[in-house]
């Protein structure tokens, strides 16, 4: 041994997504010009000079995400205007997560040195189409042609007239809630999503919402992030997961129960979000919020303790395992 470093093993041997981001906002300074900074669906910027006062100075949210070919869909089977749709709708997934209002869209895509002109055109008037049922304009970006896969990221700027809603106020004592139905959206659902701005909106105005995040990698995966971030722990009734249709085509081809995709497969794009008890009654099981998006409680937060899943026979489990987490395995999702 001479004592040389060896270098440092790929990015997926290193560490996973969650530890990797967590490692970043380990690095990262803090600032009074960014009230909320990494960890959260979007950041919040200060927009005024004085850093004097930052909690009463306006601000926007800012996100920014990527979707890749062969992970986030597949070029082979899904049209450029497919594509271009969904990379802008994950963004705005975010914009709901938080409950802020779209304002403006940038995107920057690497297109493949075999996309034809035409190809690029249908991406963009699909990234355009989305981000137009929300009011909200493409204002700029940048084009790459390079002799790789597609690649699109998108960034989106936001407002809101309150204080966002974060992922870090669920409290001991909420009930655990979701919007829609889960699982099986690699059916197809995951390319024709509507990001629940609306819904967001609305929640927000009848019902104090603790804390909120949008399901992008699956509940398995995401509810776990919740709790952390609210430094609280809880129990989801697995009896009582609104499951998809698609779970239960699924189920019939590969034998696992329906109720365990709505828990795991993720890109479902609804909104987990805790209220305290006084306010669940009048959510659950309501329709007219957002037409055809029903509201169903799916369990409990605690204060301590590890997460538990009770099963449909009543019987507890610690957390499982699952959702979906990068990890350079280049699989669509």
């Amino acid at each position: 041994m001479n004592g040389a470093r060896s270098p440092p093993p790929p990015y997926n041997a290193l560490m996973r997504e969650n530890d990797f981001v967590s490692w970043i906002s380990n690095q990262m300074p803090t600032s009074p010009l960014v009230p909320i900074g990494i960890g959260d669906d979007m950041a919040a910027v200060s927009t005024g000079l004085s850093i004097s006062n930052p909690a009463a100075r306006p601000f926007v949210l800012l996100k920014i995400d990527q979707a890749l070919d062969k992970v986030h869909f597949d070029s082979a089977t899904h049209s450029p205007r497919q594509m271009g749709r969904k990379a802008v709708n994950r963004c705005l997934s975010d914009c709901a997560a938080m409950a802020c209002r779209p304002r403006a869209i940038l995107i920057s895509v690497a297109l493949p040195d075999t996309a034809t002109e035409a190809f690029a055109r249908e991406l963009f008037l699909g990234a355009r189409d989305a981000a137009a049922v929300f009011d909200c304009p493409v204002v700029g970006g940048d084009t790459a042609v390079w002799n790789q896969r597609l690649a699109i990221t998108v960034a989106a700027m936001g407002v809101t007239g309150n204080q966002p809603v974060r992922r870090c106020g669920a409290k001991p004592g909420d009930i655990v809630c979701v919007s829609g139905l889960l699982g099986g959206s690699i059916l197809g659902r995951h390319m024709g999503f509507t990001p629940r701005i609306a819904l967001a909106q609305k929640l927000t105005e009848i019902a104090d919402i603790h804390a909120m995040m949008d399901i992008s990698d699956g509940l398995a995966m995401d509810f776990p992030r919740l709790m952390k971030a609210s430094s609280c722990s809880g129990v989801i009734d697995a009896a009582k997961l609104p499951v998809h249709p698609d779970a239960h085509t699924l189920s019939q081809s590969d034998g696992q129960p329906a109720w365990r995709h709505a828990l795991s497969d993720g890109e479902d794009y609804e909104l987990l979000f805790t209220i305290p008890p006084s306010a669940a009654a009048g959510l659950v099981g309501v329709q007219s919020i957002q037409a055809d998006v029903p509201i169903t409680a799916i369990g409990k937060v605690s204060s301590e303790g590890p997460l538990k899943l009770l099963l449909p026979d009543g019987s507890t489990e610690d957390w499982p395992r699952g959702g979906w987490e990068y990890a350079g395995t280049g699989d669509a999702k």
